[in-house]
């Protein structure tokens, strides 16, 4: 494992995508280890749906518009790895993003486009992390000359073990299970072998070995690579060998990858258009004193630079992720005024009121994510960030289940009786559905795949899933709407108020 470009291809294509992904990582799944991920049907409809996009890099429509050409190797880049200096520069990296969220319906909350933007915010930080730790110096821009150059796919993992929050030692409550932590998320011993959390074993002349876990990974069996860092919830760490920024390839040995139960596979002919192509999988991550290369390391030991900085690594990322709501939002607009015409309602005063309520959220986002552009600034690292959007995270996660109950109360209860496609084919069982399925503009197919569409975003375990992302991805929401009154100064208005009321009214 090297950072070498002599060989970098640039942009990913859909079979390069593919192939990248066979290279003997050990992903287990329901007791069983999974001998290649692009072929088993947990995961193979994302792999080609991602497959899919990829490829759009290389089409006569998006090429210009998704990649631009390397200034070193003269391979095509993807935009979602470039270095914004100008505002036209933040548009075209916009642009980009909109086609990635936009072909996925904003379904997709870990595309490759939001993860390589924190491998560009670890280059806008390279000045400040090439001054912690001499040994790294220079690895935040190596390492994203690396990533762009092979457009490796990546994902991340920021949260730790969900260990036993009731205690509050060190060393007591032991178990005979390795993985089970000792005290509060904070409160784990480096040195006791029973810690969940990972964190630095020992160092040694070629990396570091790390021990432990991280609680979740999504899209970690489908990428090349994982960013480990930490969230905001962990990142004020007592004990600096739990604080590390890397990245590390998922074939890595002692690397283990554990996946939930699969959303993709279900019985039947009952259509599932969106989990059967946008199920990301969610992981958890086992090290088993894994090394990670020092050319694979960018910041290790300071909780103060990762509590400090979290923010501003993650700016261009928050900026994708806030492009891939607005695309949910009008994908749920879309089908809610469908739904809504279908069933021949869409005029009543009531029901307009709540389309109106849904078509709000999606604009409040997209004027929230223009006013993020319009308040860019260069950074000290030569590179455009966007102004402040740290307040729609806690106003995406504020509406999520507000848009799933939009949907639900439009939809109604035929959403829970839907045929098959079995069905519809059946000479037996089609005319019965003709003559009970209303039209209303639709054939009797479309009208039954238009409400099987809905029920996946809103009452399927992949609309579940779905829903519980939005509001837990950008972190605790109260914890958030902390924040945003700890950061809040009441400034002119505070004190004018304190002079109107200091005088007799």
């Amino acid at each position: 494992m090297s950072i070498d470009i002599s060989n970098a291809r640039g942009a990913k294509t859909g079979e390069g995508y593919i192939e990248s992904l066979r290279d003997g990582r050990e992903v287990w799944l329901d007791g069983k280890r999974v001998d290649d991920v692009t072929t088993h049907p947990a995961f193979s409809g994302m792999v080609h749906e991602l497959a899919r996009l990829y490829d759009l890099q290389y089409t006569d429509e998006y090429m210009d518009q998704m990649t631009y050409v390397s200034d070193v190797t003269g391979n095509r880049i993807s935009y979602s790895y470039s270095l914004p200096r100008t505002h036209e520069d933040l548009m075209k990296r916009r642009r980009n993003s909109e086609i990635w969220m936009q072909e996925s319906f904003g379904q997709l909350g870990r595309t490759p486009d939001f993860c390589s933007s924190i491998v560009c915010g670890w280059y806008d930080l390279r000045k400040h992390l090439d001054t912690l730790y001499p040994k790294l110096a220079g690895n935040a821009e190596r390492f994203w000359r690396f990533a762009s150059e092979h457009d490796v796919a990546m994902t991340h993992a920021i949260g730790d073990p969900q260990v036993d929050r009731t205690s509050t030692t060190r060393g007591e409550n032991r178990t005979d299970n390795a993985w089970i932590g000792v005290g509060g998320y904070a409160m784990e011993d480096p040195e006791d072998d029973e810690a969940t959390a990972l964190h630095v074993v020992k160092e040694t002349r070629d990396g570091i070995i790390l021990r432990g876990a991280k609680q979740l990974a999504t899209l970690a069996p489908l990428a090349n690579e994982c960013l480990v860092y930490l969230s905001a919830t962990f990142s004020n760490r007592a004990n600096s060998e739990f604080v590390q920024w890397f990245s590390i390839p998922m074939n890595t040995p002692g690397l283990v990858t554990v996946c939930r139960e699969p959303m993709s596979i279900y019985p039947g002919s009952w259509g599932h258009p969106f989990a059967g192509r946008f199920e990301e999988q969610d992981a958890m991550m086992f090290f088993n004193n894994v090394l990670v290369p020092w050319d694979h390391v960018v910041m290790l030991y300071d909780a103060p630079t990762a509590v400090r900085y979290l923010g501003r690594i993650n700016n261009l990322a928050s900026y994708s992720t806030n492009i891939r709501l607005h695309a949910r939002l009008r994908t749920f607009v879309a089908v809610v005024t469908m739904l809504a015409k279908a069933n021949e309602i869409d005029e009543i005063r009531g029901v307009r009121d709540l389309l109106g309520e849904l078509i709000t959220y999606a604009e409040m986002i997209d004027l929230a994510t223009r006013g993020m552009e319009n308040g860019a600034f260069m950074s000290d690292g030569d590179m455009i960030n966007t102004g402040d959007g740290f307040a729609i995270g806690a106003f995406a996660a504020q509406i999520s289940k507000r848009v799933l109950e939009i949907l639900q109360i439009i939809g109604g209860m035929e959403l829970v009786s839907q045929p098959s496609e079995r069905d519809l084919a059946s000479e037996e069982v089609r005319p019965y559905l003709d003559k009970l399925i209303p039209s209303n503009g639709l054939g009797t197919a479309e009208r039954v795949r238009l409400f099987r569409l809905a029920y996946d975003l809103c009452m399927s375990s992949f609309g579940a899933r779905q829903e519980i992302y939005e509001y837990w991805h950008r972190g605790d929401i109260t914890r958030n709407r902390t924040t945003l009154y700890m950061r809040n100064n009441n400034g002119q208005v505070g004190e004018r108020i304190k002079d109107l009321i200091s005088r007799p009214m």
